[in-house]
């Protein structure tokens, strides 16, 4: 059964850049969440062989919402104003960075629940965003991530969002039950290309890009 979802106002958005926006994580988004994340497409991404309950995801939420010192989580939207049921932001994903406080360095996670938004660049614009929060708001020296080799459409978008990739661990994932390698990416403030998202809310200019 699809979840619908009632908002009163439009969400609290972060950031925006190409019709994607960043907000925070949202106790009332908890199944949708959930659901998103027990999706064969998702579970398969991140080489989970078992489902998660709701209540598991239940504990996990509010421990999430609750430790935001060594982590920075983001409800990914696309923005949808020519849709006929009039709701312009609409929820279709996560994102997430937890930080390492001592070497300002960050895991960078992220899917994107809706199928209708995968391929559309959603995921490149919400990790274009991500990485501008991290080099430029939360004072990161470099975010990191390891995706499965087979994942070819998401080391493409983290590609053209500004990760490199800088090595493979072999056989340590999974892909429809055979072993995988995994690519090894990362992403620094030097080389960020992207839009200065931060730095125009910040000072009230036109989002520039990096030189």
């Amino acid at each position: 059964m699809e979840l619908t979802i009632n908002e009163d106002t439009a969400p609290d958005l972060w950031l925006t850049h190409d019709g994607v926006g960043l907000g925070p994580l949202r106790a009332d988004l908890l199944e949708l969440y959930w659901r998103w994340e027990n999706s064969l497409p998702v579970m398969a991404g991140y080489a989970r062989q078992t489902p998660e309950s709701l209540t598991e995801r239940t504990a996990g939420l509010d421990h999430q919402l609750s430790d935001t010192e060594t982590q920075t989580r983001f409800t990914i939207y696309r923005d949808h104003t020519d849709n006929s049921d009039g709701e312009m932001w609409r929820p279709v994903g996560l994102a997430s960075l937890l930080i390492d406080d001592r070497y300002r360095t960050a895991e960078f996670f992220i899917y994107i629940g809706e199928p209708a938004e995968r391929g559309r660049g959603t995921g490149t614009a919400a990790t274009t965003m991500v990485l501008d929060w991290a080099f430029h708001l939360a004072a990161l020296r470099c975010v990191h991530l390891s995706v499965i080799a087979q994942n070819t459409g998401a080391i493409r978008a983290y590609e053209k969002a500004g990760f490199r990739i800088v090595g493979t661990r072999r056989r340590t994932g999974s892909w429809l039950g055979q072993p995988a390698d995994e690519v090894i990416m990362d992403a620094i403030p030097e080389e960020y290309m992207g839009p200065r998202l931060v730095e125009a809310a910040v000072l009230g200019a036109s989002p520039g890009t990096s030189r």
